[in-house]
């Protein structure tokens, strides 16, 4: 009995000892629905390509692949696209052409050079790129229709984004005579609204503005309209600073020679969008995309056989911006076209003449753009004039210049017929055209120095 007994406390105190039973675990709460995950795109901005690009391509596609998951991208350019270096300028623009179709290039503005090489030139680059020039800015004087539109809506990533392009105000006047006539420009304050609105109409989450033209050109009409909800401006080069990042819309500059692009990074969750935007440096060597290589070397090779006569000589070269280089060009016109004295601009040499072998191809990409030669009788007080021009730059007829007495000028048909804003149509009329574009000039001055590698350009120059 006494065991049974003792035997009962012992089990009590043992079950006392133990822990009580937890619960069971609550059921698990419902999973919120997270909802469709963000969209991205990436929108890459390069600008005046000036014909360059058939040479950079490679090495830039290597990049946007690398660095920015090419070809889940939309490529556009700020303009200026194919008008320029040899490569691209004696062939049309077609190299170049072939190069934004392989890059996937959608669409431009319309820069002021696009109409350099003539209306048909355009349309023939635009049929061969894929790409749509854009000009929000450029109507007709007639009220028909421009052959151009200002905006376009694509889509990428499953986001749509609206692209509006705006011209430069130079346009109209520094292509070639009566290349744009029937065009007049809208003012762009005018014209963005309505763009803006359309392209949201038309489905547009995001919007990015390209224009021919620094970012300063429209920055005020930004500050002075906050209501124009714009993701990114992105504009050709600029003289100062290449951003401008403090307000709610970010603005940039592509610079120049295809050193830099622009990237405009969305993301778009149900919360809103984010904008990141960023200017990109281009290696100046690295990778190459192997197929725009192949491109690259057929063309060079075309270009070879077109224009790869040797003509002279060079030891140590000039840049673009030498006065010699640029002196050069205008004595060559004035020399051989038997005139008094002749008149060229800074800005149209654009690449310098580097040392060794000169080739007709090097006067090509010095001075890409086929201007006309022409001549006209001026007197002695507007070449007078001329001087004082900060882009002239003027070769005058040896000794003292008379301002009375009549003298026979060469220059270019963009110059006389209004570039730069120089007045000659109307303080000289009667021009006479000598049939040459004006690489044919230089090209013949320079072969009758005769320059040698023993006897080099630069120690025949007077």
């Amino acid at each position: 009995m006494r065991s049974r007994l003792l035997l009962a406390v012992s089990s009590c105190a043992l079950l006392a000892a133990c822990p009580e039973p937890k619960p069971p675990p609550p059921p698990p709460a419902p999973v919120k629905d997270a909802g469709p995950p963000p969209r991205h795109v990436t929108v890459l901005v390069t600008g005046h390509e000036s014909g360059e690009l058939p040479l950079r391509a490679p090495r830039l596609l290597q990049e946007w692949t690398d660095r920015e998951g090419w070809p889940n991208v939309i490529a556009v350019s700020t303009g200026d696209s194919f008008a320029g270096n040899a490569i691209s300028s004696r062939f049309d623009g077609l190299p170049t052409a072939e190069a934004m179709k392989a890059m996937q290039y959608r669409a431009s503005a319309l820069g002021n050079h696009d109409l350099d090489l003539g209306a048909e030139v355009l349309k023939g680059f635009i049929q061969a790129s894929g790409v749509q020039v854009l000009a929000a800015n450029v109507r007709r004087k007639d009220g028909k229709d421009s052959p151009l539109p200002g905006h376009l809506v694509l889509e990428r990533g499953g986001v749509k984004v609206g692209l509006v392009g705006l011209t430069s105000e130079k346009t109209l006047y520094t292509t070639g005579p009566g290349r744009a006539a029937e065009y007049e420009l809208a003012p762009a304050g005018l014209v963005l609204p309505a763009a803006i609105t359309e392209v949201r109409k038309a489905g547009a989450e995001a919007v990015v503005l390209i224009l021919d033209d620094c970012f300063s050109a429209v920055q005020p009409l930004f500050a002075a309209h906050p209501e124009w909800e714009v993701d990114a401006v992105v504009g050709g080069r600029c003289e100062g600073p290449q951003e401008s990042t403090g307000g709610k819309t970010p603005f940039y500059s592509v610079g120049d020679d295809l050193s830099a692009y622009v990237s405009v990074r969305l993301e778009l969750s149900p919360g809103g969008h984010s904008v990141k935007t960023s200017r990109q440096v281009v290696a100046a060597d690295g990778k190459e995309d192997a197929d725009l290589a192949a491109l690259r070397a057929r063309w060079q090779e075309k270009l070879k056989v077109e224009l790869g006569q040797v003509i002279g000589f060079s030891k140590k070269g000039f840049p673009a911006e030498a006065p010699e280089l640029r002196t050069l060009v205008a004595t060559a016109l004035r020399d051989e076209a038997k005139a008094d004295a002749a008149l060229v601009n800074k800005k149209g040499v654009r690449a310098g003449l580097p040392q060794g072998p000169i080739t007709r191809e090097t006067v090509y990409s010095m001075i890409p753009f086929e201007n006309a030669v022409l001549t006209v009788k001026v007197k002695g007080e507007l070449l007078l004039k001329l001087k004082s021009y900060p882009e002239a730059v003027l070769v005058l007829p040896k000794g003292k210049v008379d301002p009375g007495k009549d003298y026979l000028l060469a220059t270019t048909e963009y110059l006389y017929f209004g570039g730069d804003d120089l007045g000659l149509e109307a303080a000289a009329p009667n021009p006479e055209l000598t049939g040459q574009v004006w690489q044919t000039p230089v090209v013949a001055w320079i072969a009758r120095q005769a320059s040698t590698e023993k006897k080099p350009l630069e120690g025949l120059m007077k």
